[in-house]
């Protein structure tokens, strides 16, 4: 048995440690405050000058901005968080204003600077502000902090490479997806689809990757349009050896739209395909369109799998009337499993309609 002063002692100390807890989370908040205050405090003076300068002609802007680009380093860091939050809300002249202001002020030089900082915070900052900017000069040093120690670093690295919009990152972007300090790939497809159509050749290079870095590369692919790629995809879907990466296959497939895509989807159907390619290939031939695929998708209407089934059901409905019309066949006409889904497809349809106020006859 434990003796009673023992237990004391230890509630003793373990009330020590949640006093001494919270007292340093109380002192790290008032710091905080006291170090926003302090902001707000210096750059109250210039904030009005800078929404003048936002507000002026083109006539007056050049007397603003040799005002503000003439202040004195501490309000200039006091100022600075309010112009790069501005910077993500802002556009159109305003935003080319304010890179003037960074530019004449050599702040864009500064924040590549700020890059090779011992300090993950500064290295963050300068990573937004750069993206904000979109300093095109920054993309190397920015390339190199996606393999940065601290996380938080190389997800701003990754985000600004996206909003600098440079193709050249694209190699780099894939390439962190792997490695000892990978970077997300959601954040790496978003930096990628950011980059727009101009990247779609580079970022094709991607499909004679890694895995993961084949699977962003499609699902990019099928984001931005990349329709003269269609074949490349095809050929994922029908040769890669990896499960994902058919399966963004068939999905870039359905959003892509061409013709060439009919058979390699019609193929990924065959009943010993993965049940998660199979799902995903039939709506991607109701995002198709392809009203020649309604005699397959009629048949899956009956497949053992409830997924599959009820999936080519809400694709027969894309196909228009003709695949509507299969459906109520089926409804009527068919048995067992496929007249069930066709029917909960129709009552979908008879709602939707409803809610749009159009009337649509459903076969019950």
């Amino acid at each position: 048995m434990i003796p009673p002063g023992v237990v004391r002692a230890a509630l003793l100390g373990l009330s020590a440690v949640f006093v001494a807890l919270s007292l340093l989370i109380v002192c790290i908040r008032g710091v905080r405050v006291y170090r926003q205050r302090r902001r707000e405090r210096i750059a109250a003076p210039v904030r009005g000058l800078l929404l003048q300068l936002l507000c002026a002609d083109e006539d007056d802007q050049s007397e603003l901005l040799h005002q503000l680009t003439q202040i004195d380093k501490r309000t200039w860091r006091a100022l600075e968080p309010s112009l790069t939050a501005l910077l993500g809300k802002v556009a159109g002249g305003a935003r080319t204003t304010l890179i003037s202001l960074y530019e004449l002020r050599g702040a864009a030089g500064d924040a590549v600077a700020a890059l090779g900082s011992h300090r993950a915070a500064r290295r963050g900052r300068a990573a937004q502000v750069l993206g904000q900017l979109a300093h095109r000069p920054a993309v190397a040093p920015l390339c190199r902090l996606l393999a940065d120690r601290d996380p938080e670093v190389r997800l701003a690295a990754a985000r600004a490479l996206g909003r600098i919009g440079d193709s050249a990152a694209v190699p780099h972007l894939l390439e962190c997806l792997q490695g000892p300090r990978p970077v997300p790939p959601g954040v790496v497809m978003s930096a990628l689809v950011s980059l727009g159509p101009e990247s779609q050749p580079r970022v094709s290079a991607g499909l004679r990757m890694e895995p993961l870095a084949r699977a962003v590369a499609i699902e990019v692919l099928g984001a931005t349009g990349a329709v003269s790629r269609t074949s490349e995809i095809a050929r994922a879907l029908r040769e890669d050896p990896e499960i994902e990466v058919q399966i963004k296959a068939a999905r870039a497939l359905g959003r892509l739209g061409m013709p060439e895509a009919l058979q390699p989807l019609l193929a990924a159907l065959d009943p010993d395909r993965p049940v998660s390619l199979r799902t995903v290939s039939a709506g991607a031939l109701g995002n198709l369109g392809a009203v020649v695929a309604e005699s397959r998708l009629v048949e899956l209407l009956d497949d053992p799998n409830t997924h599959v089934a009820a999936t080519a059901a809400r694709a027969l409905l894309r196909l228009g009337p003709v695949g509507q019309g299969a459906l109520r066949t089926a409804a009527d006409h068919a048995g067992g499993r496929a007249a069930a889904q066709a029917r909960a497809a129709l009552a979908e349809l008879a709602v939707g309609g409803a809610r749009h106020g159009v009337r649509v006859e459903v076969a019950l």
